[in-house]
């Protein structure tokens, strides 16, 4: 059997802040930590979009996995992706998300792959005003048998599927197929903690009962929390028996963390509610131990899965949460916690109108504010839990377990692995059609009259006086720039100037005079004849 090899066009790392917390680069990253560890390929490539991106990636791996692990993956830029996918039989190419590369990814694989791949990637948001547009392109690429879109939620699932009916009610187009798989967690969520201990390392009063929400503080992207904040309002001056607290934590904008402390402040919460915002990994430990009950009442449809949730299961604590988008699939009902009923309306018909041209986060917002929790119903399971301590014990280690089984990295690695062996034995079924033409007109072509001329093989070219100035050493030879000097070499340099030092040259036996010592394509022979041409080293002749 052969070796078992992995590629992507996208490096998994976005930013060189190991700390950021939006959902899309926390499970990019955990994902790629747990590629390595656990998926069973011999290699894995990794094509860059930019030489400090590679930098970065090759940074980020040395400080989190072993050197055996490091010893499996091949980094190199974007350009490499042509020549890798004529000569590698990936196992699998997988993306980061399914709108940015999937569509670029199949045109590529038409025009230069030599095995057939599976393609996969999987959802985050679904709800941009562009998505119609994103999912319409998609259908008109060339997919495949063996390509799929892997589908975090049931819910999320649904939403895809309805947008490929609508983008292929023609009967034309091209349908990934969609599996259902989910993100996960790291192990280190699991490992026990002391309440105590955690919250004297916080701070935090012993005897409080505190409620837990992780997440973004962003009514725009996330969630509403002021409708619980009136909640633990009421909770506080109906219930004197529980000394309800709620620690909020999560990234936030100075305005929404401004907005919530003046909320806190009219309810007269300040003793009972911590408007924390954005806190360390080691921190996010230590409220996760320090908590009872992690709530989360999301009601913006740009959710589609929730990390978070599987955080705090992990972490043993029950869940009470909004029956809304991936969450139905995360929290079981009665078991690892509750979900709280919602009701949603329709906005205005204008925001439907405008939609396309709507600031995303502005969208977001007011299809958001029509989304409602059974806010009796979160206060009567709050109330229940708080008064029991055995149930939420109960429910906490049943969602440890669910956890660890279901979406512990290790489990969710283990269905995509089985995925992707099934997805590739359908793409070598399904065998690659014959390869296809550039579908797109070149950049050259589309700007073809901006330059007052084109380099051509009867150009007579030769050397200034500054190209030989700067052979005597008498000046530095121009720095390229470091993505630019990766389309030439020195050694390509050097045989392009040599082949003009007996004299002026066309372009096309400067070409051939280079090909009979270098293997190298004729165009990147005439992309280093127009960089000596713009610095000034070469000139046309007569």
């Amino acid at each position: 059997m052969g070796k078992r090899v992995f590629g992507s066009i996208d490096s998994f790392v976005e930013s060189p802040e190991a700390d950021l917390k939006l959902g899309r680069l926390v499970a990019n990253f955990g994902f790629l930590q747990a590629l390595l560890r656990y998926a069973d390929f011999d290699e894995f490539h990794l094509f860059c979009p930019t030489l400090d991106n590679l930098k970065l990636v090759q940074q980020r791996l040395e400080a989190c996995v072993d050197d055996a692990l490091l010893s499996k993956v091949v980094l190199s830029h974007h350009f490499n992706v042509p020549d890798a996918l004529s000569r590698t039989d990936f196992s699998a190419f997988h993306l980061g998300d399914w709108y940015w590369y999937l569509s670029k990814m199949a045109r590529l694989r038409a025009r230069h792959a030599s095995h057939p791949l599976p393609l996969t990637a999987p959802i985050h948001s679904l709800n941009g005003g562009d998505m119609f547009d994103k999912v319409a392109a998609l259908a008109a690429a060339p997919l495949l048998p063996g390509d799929a879109l892997f589908c975090t939620s049931t819910l999320g699932m649904g939403v895809v599927e309805r947008h490929l009916d609508h983008a292929m009610a023609g009967g034309t187009g091209s349908r990934p197929a969609c599996r259902l798989l989910p993100l996960g967690v790291d192990e280190e969520y699991f490992t026990r903690r002391d309440r105590a201990a955690s919250r004297k390392q916080l701070g935090l009063a012993d005897g409080g009962f505190y409620l837990l929400y992780v997440g973004r503080l962003s009514a725009a992207t996330k969630a509403d929390l002021v409708p619980m904040l009136y909640l633990l309002a009421r909770l506080r001056l109906e219930g004197p028996g529980t000394d309800w607290r709620l620690l909020l934590a999560g990234g936030a904008s100075a305005s929404d963390l401004d907005n919530l402390r003046q909320v806190v402040a009219e309810l007269r919460l300040e003793g009972a509610v911590a408007v924390l915002g954005p806190v360390s990994d080691a921190d996010k430990h230590a409220l996760l131990s320090a908590a009872e009950v992690f709530v989360s009442p999301v009601d913006n449809f740009q959710e589609t899965f929730g990390i978070s949730i599987i955080e705090a299961m992990a972490a043993g604590l029950p869940v009470v949460a909004s029956d809304f988008d991936g969450y139905r699939d995360l929290v079981r009902d009665g078991d690892t916690g509750f979900r709280i009923p919602t009701l949603a309306t329709r906005p205005p018909q204008v925001v439907g109108d405008m939609l396309e041209v709507l600031e995303p986060n502005l969208s977001s917002l007011i299809y958001a504010q029509g989304v409602a929790l059974d806010m009796d119903a979160f206060g009567r399971r709050l109330m229940a839990l708080a008064d029991n301590p055995a149930l939420r014990r109960q429910m906490g280690e049943r969602g440890r377990a669910v956890a660890q089984a279901e979406y512990s990295w290790r489990a969710v690695i283990q269905g995509y692995d089985a995925a992707w062996r099934q997805l590739k034995r359908e793409a070598d079924a399904a065998g690659l059609p014959p390869a296809a033409a550039q579908g797109r007109p070149a950049m050259s072509a589309i700007f073809h009259d901006y330059p007052t001329r084109h380099l051509a093989d009867e150009l007579m070219l030769e050397l200034t006086a500054l190209a030989h100035a700067i052979l005597r050493a008498e000046l530095p030879m121009p720095a390229t720039y470091a993505e630019v000097a990766l389309l030439g070499s020195g050694e390509l340099l050097s045989h392009t100037v040599q082949a003009l030092l007996a004299g002026p040259q066309t372009a096309a036996s400067i070409r051939r005079m280079v090909q009979g010592q270098l293997p190298v394509a004729a165009d990147h022979i005439d992309y280093q004849l127009g960089w000596l041409l713009k610095y000034g080293l070469l000139r046309l002749a007569g």
